[in-house]
């Protein structure tokens, strides 16, 4: 259960927000609820919540104020703003203290529920990305020759997820082992052998899996061709991006795609 507080000068608005939330979301516990921006810091230091539903404006210290000091506190947490101003500079400050969520009052249920299930699930995603990165220092721990330095480790471990994010911000373009172990600055045989280490792949396998998922999205979209998503996930010859999509998914791309809008047209009718 991830835990949520609500800052809103308005008791009625409090209230509501209570109830939509409670009636709504499982996957949440209500630990407090604050009228202004001074009470939200403090049981923002004492409960450490993980999701904060914050008003903008408030008397004394207002939402952007506390969010601020909130963010110093505890850099993880996510807010979510509500503003009874639709405005490009109130929307414009928030972003810049790491918002994500900004919702005009007063906010639909709907629009409310997705944004706190969006942004738990971003937090699902973090504490398993941090849970990873734990077992797999874990692992290596267990692994690795002793004397080996913690520093060593730590400094592998590093470059690999540095490793990971160049692959993920790249895969679409032409990409090769040697261009990501310039990238870190350490052998592509070295690469190949830390990476298969740490995220039990190889890299290459790990390439491929991020473009076979991101074609499977754009086949979605009917207007474009198989030629056109071929080329737009970093592969250059349409039979050989066929071979590899069938290897991986056991369909052809036309026939994948096609089973994808029969399943769309079902669940139209």
């Amino acid at each position: 259960m991830y835990k949520l507080l609500i800052v809103d000068d308005e008791m009625l608005e409090r209230r509501v927000l209570k109830m939509i939330i409670s009636t709504k979301i499982n996957t949440v516990e209500i630990v407090g609820e604050a009228e202004n921006g001074r009470k939200a810091i403090q049981l923002s230091e004492q409960f450490a919540p993980d999701i904060i539903i914050m008003d903008i404006k408030m008397p004394g210290v207002d939402g952007i104020e506390a969010v601020k000091i909130i963010k110093q506190q505890n850099k993880d947490v996510k807010i979510i703003m509500l503003s009874a101003f639709n405005t490009f500079e109130y929307a414009r400050q928030v972003m810049q203290q790491g918002v994500k969520e900004y919702l005009v009052k007063p906010a639909r249920k709907d629009e409310l529920v997705t944004a706190i299930e969006r942004v738990v699930s971003e937090l699902e995603k973090e504490n398993q990305e941090k849970e990873e990165q734990r077992s797999i220092l874990e692992k290596l721990q267990r692994e690795r020759v002793p004397g080996e330095t913690d520093w060593q480790l730590h400094s592998d471990h590093r470059k690999m997820q540095k490793v990971k994010s160049f692959i993920e911000d790249h895969f679409t373009k032409t990409i090769s082992l040697e261009d990501a172990a310039e990238y870190v600055d350490i052998s592509p045989y070295y690469l190949s052998k830390l990476f298969k280490e740490q995220f039990s792949i190889n890299f290459i396998d790990y390439v491929t899996q991020l473009r076979v998922e991101r074609a499977k999205e754009l086949m979605k979209n009917p207007d474009r061709s198989l030629k056109e998503i071929c080329y737009d996930v970093g592969y250059k010859d349409p039979n050989y991006f066929s071979r590899v999509f069938k290897k991986i998914t056991g369909f052809s791309p036309s026939e994948y795609r096609s089973r994808v809008h029969s399943s769309f047209q079902k669940h139209r009718h």
